[in-house]
Order: structure tokens, then sequence, then C-alpha cells
């Protein structure tokens, strides 16, 4: 309701406003679903070994309709190069 008052008294262009919402992401996203053969007592599931690192995803929308492209973000990490 703030955003439509403020369009409504100020005028403002659908351009220059817009709804973002993030979602985290991870590398590895392995499945929920094995197949194997009848009576297996184990099964092996591959990964790559990064299910807890992640990367962020940013989309946007403007009001007049118009998608942003989207944007990803890398938690960096410090390494010494001693």
């Amino acid at each position: 309701m703030f955003i439509i008052y403020r369009y409504i008294q100020h005028d403002y262009p659908l351009t220059l406003i817009g709804n973002m919402d993030k979602t985290p992401m991870t590398f590895d996203l392995p499945g929920n679903i094995t197949i194997d053969e009848t009576e297996t007592w184990s099964v092996s599931i591959r990964t790559t070994g990064h299910e807890k690192t992640n990367f962020t995803i940013v989309l946007t929308y403007m009001a007049n309709g118009i998608k942003l492209p989207p944007l990803v973000i890398f938690k960096l990490k410090k390494s010494s190069t001693r």
C-alpha cells in the first residue's frame, strides 16, 4: 500500500518501481530417488562433494513487467598465499 500511495502521489514511472527476491542455491543437488537392483542393502550416491557450498541468485521484476537479468552472488573464501 505504501508503494501504491507513493506511485499515485508522485506519479513515478513504473520502470522505477521493482521487486527483488533472493534465493540460496547449492552447487550439488543430489537426487532423492535411486535406482539399483532389488534387495540391495546399500546404494552409492555420487556427488561432487560440494553439498554445503552455496551461492545466491537475485531475481528482479519491474512494475511494468520487465524482468531484469538474474544476479548471481558467490561467497569468497580468503586463502593465505604465504
